[in-house]
């Protein structure tokens, strides 16, 4: 895996899946995503959004573990969803998941000072997705 995306010990017990929250504009991507996540049986999608006042509402409401979040949405960006959820108490955050096309090490900074845990760039670590999400399932103490 690569350095942005951390090696979880994988020899843990599985647990229950993830219950994970995708927040993706393009339609096309977000079924993909979906479908990933599904195929590889290391999460529950829970719900989606393409909208920053629409992931909000829906992760407030649903309290994911995860959130799979893009960057540019079609209203809003994912910087202010991760700051929105950057002031709400510790146990009632979820670990966020960037996935973006833009993964220079500017973007990769500015989304770790705005509240992400992980950064996977869409274009050349999509697969990286499942597995991080089995990491953090098999490893309840790795999500906060």
């Amino acid at each position: 895996m690569p350095p942005d995306v951390e090696s979880i010990d994988n020899d843990a017990p599985p647990m229950n899946s993830l219950r994970v929250y995708v927040v993706e504009d393009s339609p096309i991507i977000r079924e993909r995503v979906i479908e990933h996540i599904q195929d590889c049986g290391t999460g529950e999608v829970v719900g989606c959004a393409e909208t920053e006042d629409e992931a909000m509402s829906g992760i407030l409401k649903l309290r994911p573990d995860a959130v799979v979040l893009d960057i540019q949405l079609r209203a809003g960006n994912g910087f202010n969803v991760m700051r929105r959820l950057a002031v709400l108490p510790a146990a009632d955050r979820p670990v966020v998941i960037v996935f973006s096309n833009h993964a220079s090490a500017d973007f990769r900074r500015r989304a770790a000072s705005a509240g992400a845990h992980y950064f996977i760039d869409k274009g050349s670590e999509f697969n990286h997705l499942g597995d991080l999400l089995g990491n953090l399932g098999a490893n309840p103490e790795t999500r906060h």
